[in-house]
């Protein structure tokens, strides 16, 4: 009866997705923008699937603060990764080497993790749900000033996706405040492209940042496993991000293009 009941438990563990698997949808969403930014132009759709790398990719952000032995190495290896990818970053953004007036989303993925490092640190410490949301407010306000000053991709409203995941995390209504939450920020105060569809004779038009709501229903299927490690793997994961880029931005300028 025991070895049934845990058998049991262990086949509920493994269902749904791991944080690898989460990764690499993450990864296919986020080559898919960068294929349409480079040499894949005329392929629109390629730009509504890259909507959802951003959401998965914060929501990573915070698995990984919870799972680092150190969240000041875990800082620390996205500030390096930052440095590397910024000339891959322009290349593929601007076409050029350089491009000091704009940088990379993994900057905004730090100054989100810096700010969840208060907030916990606060939590943690004083267990107290008033100074608990002050440190909220301020953290989050002061590291989304940050982003927003760095120019860094999704500024500080990426700040805030990462800081929603975090606060969110493990409540009875995560859910409902997470869709909630994401609407406003990628829907209401985002802005952005829009997108045009005709539905019964009339244009209903609507931010291409909506289709980024699809990464929550991949989110909710995170089944608190790691996945598939080895450092290998660790390090094609790392090195991914400023190595397609890199690839996507020389063919660029090669003048490679599809369609």
């Amino acid at each position: 009866m025991n070895d049934a009941l845990t058998m049991q438990k262990e086949n509920i563990r493994v269902k749904g997705l791991s944080v690898q698997a989460i990764r690499v949808i993450a990864a296919i969403s986020m080559i898919c923008e960068h294929l349409w930014l480079t040499i894949a132009s005329d392929y629109i759709w390629l730009h509504y699937a890259g909507r959802l790398a951003f959401p998965l990719f914060a929501f990573l952000v915070v698995e990984g603060f919870y799972h680092t032995l150190s969240p000041r190495k875990y800082l620390l290896r996205l500030l390096i990764l930052a440095i590397v990818s910024e000339i891959p970053f322009n290349m593929v953004y601007y076409g050029a080497y350089e491009a000091p007036g704009h940088q990379n989303v993994l900057w905004t993925l730090a100054a989100g993790l810096t700010a969840v490092m208060a907030i916990h640190f606060v939590k943690m410490r004083l267990d107290n749900m008033v100074a608990t949301g002050l440190t909220i407010v301020f953290a989050s306000a002061f590291m989304m000033h940050i982003a927003n000053e760095l120019a860094a991709d999704f500024g500080g409203l990426g700040v805030l996706t990462v800081v929603l995941f975090y606060t969110m995390r493990n409540l009875r209504y995560a859910r409902a405040g997470e869709l909630f939450g994401l609407f406003m920020i990628n829907a209401v105060w985002m802005g952005g492209a829009t997108v045009g569809w005709i539905v019964l004779n009339h244009i209903v038009t609507f931010p291409a940042q909506l289709f980024g709501l699809l990464a929550l229903p991949l989110i909710w299927k995170y089944n608190g496993t790691k996945g598939f490690d080895h450092a290998a793997i660790r390090f094609i994961s790392y090195s991914f991000y400023p190595l397609h880029m890199l690839i996507l931005g020389m063919l660029m300028l090669s003048g490679v293009s599809i369609g």
